[in-house]
């Protein structure tokens, strides 16, 4: 798809999902990186598969990621400049931008090759990222801070980095070639969240014709209020604090809590399920995005993203789903596809069976113990029907005109009834 827009990240976050976009002469001259969390972004060499915990200068805590799809790309310069003129163009338009700043430093040895760091803050306002041995990114909203930790590890002052700005944009018009427009609100302020959720939204919103939006969710917004409290007690507490939330929420939540990416994409602005009913029961709801596991066939290796090759895709371990589902199907079992214990135990596919986007998005779950899953009603018929209501649900309102309620008339005879004397 070719993309035009007035935001150098976007176009980078659209060139990491392969798509072609129109860039000028400088900001070809910007270094740049961005994340994705897609099945569908194009490979990379930096994959982050472990993230922590800074307080300052002192390491509070330190995790592998679990299953995830999280990965850093610097600009492809083999896709730069592929835009086509003549074909159809997609538009992008950042309408507001909030402002990071960024610097790459070089040859400086360190330990943490593919892992993410973030400043425990209340302004969650420092990412760091090692993408590869002797290579350190640090983003932040504040140009001291930037300062502070360039020093802190480049302590010889030794790399003569550049400083750079990054816009982010908080809000974006997505304008399709038939004109049609969808109005999106990035509502985050921590880089690497904002950047994955851009990614998803944008992925999302360009294959299909409804609107995706994003929502949190209890338990991610309870997690964001805990790494605030965090900020007003002993550091030597903190790990100890973290550590039994991690155990409580379970480590695939709580590594995408910490992140900042435990949201939800739905067509429904605002979903709000209740993950304090589901956390002991599964770890992928409706509307968060499956991960990339392997799977196995005839001694032949895929990833499943090679698999999800219809709108809808069943993934299920039950005979009978895959025999009433229409869309693309993938059956594990012995005689079918394999994938390994651990992937199997995390999507719980003993109990649980999932249609699938081919973004990897869950457009739904549901027990295997039910008979029709593809038949029974979702929603509870109401007797009830308020034709007003109904037609500005409906967007159908040019019947409708809204006025205000009639008042009652007072007859004058009653009225001086009122005030005469008894």
């Amino acid at each position: 798809m070719n993309i035009k827009s007035n935001n150098t990240t976007i176009k980078d976050i659209c060139l990491s999902l392969g798509h072609f976009c129109k860039y000028n002469q400088e900001e070809l001259l910007t270094d740049s990186c961005v994340l994705s969390n897609s099945l569908n972004s194009l490979n990379s060499d930096y994959y982050i598969d472990s993230y922590g915990v800074l307080s300052k200068n002192k390491l509070l805590y330190k995790e592998p990621l679990i299953l995830s799809n999280l990965k850093l790309h610097f600009r492809n310069e083999n896709l730069v400049n592929k835009f086509q003129e003549d074909s159809e163009i997609t538009i992008i338009e950042s309408q507001n931008e909030k402002i990071f700043f960024f610097t790459h430093l070089k040859n400086i040895n360190h330990k943490y090759q593919n892992t993410f760091l973030k400043t425990l803050s209340i302004s969650n306002s420092s990412n760091i990222f090692f993408p590869k041995d002797e290579s350190i990114i640090i983003i932040t909203d504040s140009e001291a801070d930037l300062k502070k930790y360039k020093k802190i590890f480049d302590k010889n002052n030794s790399t003569n980095a550049e400083i750079k700005i990054i816009k982010v944009p908080t809000k974006i018009i997505i304008t399709n070639p038939q004109k049609v427009k969808k109005i999106i609100d990035i509502n985050d302020s921590f880089f690497l969240s904002m950047i994955i959720k851009l990614s998803d939204l944008i992925e999302e919103n360009l294959n299909n014709s409804e609107i995706f939006m994003a929502s949190d969710n209890q338990m991610s917004l309870i997690t964001k209020s805990n790494i605030l409290l965090l900020n007003f007690i002993p550091k030597f507490a903190a790990p100890y604090i973290l550590r039994f939330l991690q155990k409580h929420i379970g480590s695939f939540q709580f590594h995408k809590q910490i992140l900042g990416i435990n949201y939800l994409i739905t067509k429904d602005n605002f979903k709000y399920s209740d993950v304090f009913e589901y956390q002991n029961k599964l770890n992928y709801l409706v509307g968060s995005k499956i991960s990339n596991f392997k799977i196995l066939k005839d001694n032949n290796q895929y990833f499943l993203r090679d698999l999800l090759s219809s709108p809808k895709n069943l993934l299920t371990m039950n005979k009978n789903f895959a025999s009433g589902f229409s869309g693309n199907k993938i059956l594990i079992s012995n005689q079918d596809y394999f994938i390994n214990k651990h992937s199997s135990d995390l999507l719980n596919l003993n109990t649980h069976s999932y249609v699938l986007t081919n973004t990897g998005l869950i457009l739904d779950a549901f027990n295997n113990d039910l008979k029709k899953p593809f038949f029974e009603s979702k929603t509870n018929v109401t007797g009830y029907v308020d034709e007003s209501q109904l037609a500005m649900e409906t967007f159908n309102i040019k019947n409708f005109k809204p006025k205000l309620p009639k008042l009652p008339k007072i007859k004058g005879t009653k009225l001086l009834n009122f005030f005469k004397k008894p």
